[in-house]
């Protein structure tokens, strides 16, 4: 059932400390695992993260520049691909590296564990699937970013915890795309979400 998962994402996903900003003087390295074993991971879902991180980029007014890194020892961002054995259904930590704030960020990715009605309709709709996997990334980058959660449901950084309907909170993105190619021209962000982002990354 569909409370299964808003129960989920009260207790996992949206439950994040607080965040200080990254240092953005400089261009910010990111690492993606290779999910491959993971349930419900698909190769394409590296390209949705890549995307998320343009979002945020972009969203950012240029503030924000990103490069991938081919080590994780190093990469002041780490994305990891995770099954729902680890309990979570996403999940952003705060690291060091090399005396720098950086970030892990969980997601899971087997959508098929999130309750009905939205698993069905994502079984049977691939979009919905790689939205609920996208904006799950562009949340969780949120938090490495700096963000918090909010109240308010338009905002990308919202927190379910207060209530209000999850299918209607993806749906609202998957709506607005016709092919796959679409995610990179939507961020799923809000002009709240960015108003904050610009805030933060002011100076």
């Amino acid at each position: 059932m569909i409370n299964i998962l808003s129960a989920i994402i009260a207790g996992a996903l949206l439950f994040a400390p607080q965040f200080t900003r990254l240092e953005a003087k400089e261009t910010i390295t990111y690492f993606i695992e290779d999910g491959k074993g993971v349930p419900g991971y698909r190769d394409s879902d590296r390209e949705l993260a890549k995307l998320a991180l343009d979002a945020w980029s972009r969203e950012s007014a240029g503030k924000l520049k990103f490069s991938e890194d081919k080590s994780p020892a190093t990469a002041l961002i780490h994305f990891r691909w995770i099954s729902p054995n680890e309990g979570l259904y996403g999940e952003t930590q705060r690291v060091q590296v090399n005396g720098k704030p950086g970030a892990i960020v969980n997601v899971m990715t087997q959508v098929s564990v999130q309750g009905e009605p939205l698993a069905g309709r994502a079984g049977r709709d691939s979009l919905l699937r790689d939205t609920i996997v996208y904006l799950t990334c562009v949340h969780e980058l949120g938090h490495a970013v700096g963000l918090s959660h909010t109240a308010k449901f338009e905002d990308i950084m919202y927190f379910f915890g207060y209530g209000g309907n999850i299918v209607d909170y993806f749906m609202r993105y998957r709506s607005k795309l016709q092919t796959r190619g679409d995610i990179a021209k939507y961020s799923g962000l809000s002009s709240g979400d960015i108003q904050v982002l610009r805030t933060v990354y002011k100076n």
